[in-house]
């Protein structure tokens, strides 16, 4: 039997449209420590163009021992904490995989990163197994980096498929342009915020 490594990482934490994406990525220690997915050209995934990180993301799942996202919607990260979600989830990708060790990229400060660690294994079946967390962990881990190019290819198909139906709201991010001035059109339009939207954002007050 091997020992197992998972990596755990988001995508689109920060935009005011679309669900939360929650990467795991599941890999052997043996593989893990030879640098296979080094040799796939994994690395943070928003360093990578878009067609290059869908390629990536076909290669990794090949030698992945297990790969899963979690998909949060914009209901639940207005009814919770976003960071009391990524807890709740990370505990999930870590009972259904069950690895020996996990690493992710913790959203809070270097002072709450044990506390943040802490909360999740709380929620695991293995109160033994080890969580390394530490933030902007996709660009120091591999298997973390791994997982943030899933969550992420992820979040674009998913993105989409959205846009067939809401039209195009650029990258759903506060800091697209694009974004801000669909909001205004849609608000406008309509009058009341979709489904889509996360209606806690600040940015919504703002407009």
């Amino acid at each position: 039997m091997h020992d197992l490594v998972l990596g755990i990482d988001e995508a689109g934490r920060g935009c005011v449209i679309g669900p939360l994406f929650l990467g795991g990525f599941l890999i052997s220690e043996e593989d893990y420590l030879i640098d296979k997915l080094n040799d796939l050209g994994v690395t943070d995934s928003k360093l990578l163009v878009a067609k290059k990180r869908e390629s990536i993301a076909k290669e990794i799942k090949k030698i992945a021992y297990g790969y899963k996202v979690i998909k949060i919607s914009p209901a639940d990260i207005d009814k919770y904490s976003i960071n009391e979600l990524e807890i709740k989830y990370s505990a999930k990708l870590i009972n259904h995989f069950l690895p020996n060790r996990t690493y992710l990229d913790a959203p809070v400060s270097r002072a709450g990163i044990k506390k943040y660690c802490s909360s999740i294994n709380h929620l695991c079946l293995n109160k033994k197994h080890k969580i390394i967390g530490a933030n902007k962990m996709d660009s120091t881990n591999i298997a973390v980096a791994a997982a943030s190019i899933l969550a992420k290819s992820e979040r674009e198909k998913y993105v989409k498929i959205l846009k067939k139906t809401y039209g195009d709201f650029g990258s759903g991010y506060p800091s697209d342009s694009t974004t801000i001035d669909w909001l205004r059109w849609w608000k406008a339009k309509k009058g009341e915020w979709p489904v889509i939207v996360r209606r806690k954002w600040q940015t919504l007050n703002n407009i």
